[in-house]
């Protein structure tokens, strides 16, 4: 039986530029190892109101959709993992838009040269209406320093095949997310909030990769 905890594999933060046309991405490569990953598979549904035939149980009482607020709610992501040696650490805090999104740059950049980098935010295809499962992007944060990117992550397998996450437009508060270096590695922790969907993944998206 395989298992997947303590794995090894490769994760991947993508940004928005060319969308939504496939393969036109800038992408930066994280290999791991020892990741932890919790995520939700999904989002919240609405809430089911009871109405009775005033305030009496009948046959024509009825549910009622609440609110679509838990619909559109972030899911919660938090990974934690062990960086392979050689990783450019600063590329990851350059490309999360952590020193942009604090105030410490006015230009969200990445990369030698560098390349400019744009929000995945409503970008995907969006969240299911709660009565009607029409999908709507969400729209842009009124913050423009609050950017979005596309996390994709394959674990390897005991088979040699892929299994995988897609979390699209996932954002990542700067004074949330810590790089910790000790003696035996570099240990990263992050904490993001995913506005997108939560996808089964066996195979990266193609883009142009940042180093």
């Amino acid at each position: 039986m395989p298992t997947y905890y303590g794995k090894n594999g490769e994760l991947r933060f993508y940004d928005g530029t060319g969308l939504p046309t496939p393969g036109t991405q800038n992408y930066i490569v994280l290999p791991f190892s020892e990741m932890n990953l919790t995520v939700p598979e999904g989002a919240n549904r609405p809430e089911e109101i009871f109405r009775t035939d005033r305030g009496q149980l009948a046959a024509i009482s009825h549910y009622i959709q609440g609110l679509d607020d838990p619909v559109v709610e972030p899911i919660p992501l938090t990974t934690s993992f062990r960086l392979i040696s050689g990783v450019n650490k600063n590329l990851i805090h350059d490309f999360l838009g952590l020193r942009f999104a604090s105030g410490q740059q006015a230009t969200w950049q990445a990369g030698t040269g560098p390349t400019s980098l744009v929000t995945t935010k409503g970008k995907s295809a969006g969240r299911p209406a709660g009565l009607t499962g029409t999908l709507i992007p969400l729209p842009l944060f009124t913050d423009p320093k609050k950017v979005c990117v596309d996390v994709e992550c394959l674990w390897d397998d005991l088979n040699s095949s892929k299994i995988g996450r897609l979390l699209s437009e996932c954002y990542f508060r700067p004074g949330e997310q810590t790089l910790n270096e000790a003696p035996d590695g570099v240990i990263v922790q992050l904490n993001g909030q995913v506005y997108g969907q939560v996808k089964d993944l066996t195979a990266f998206s193609a883009g142009a990769v940042i180093t």
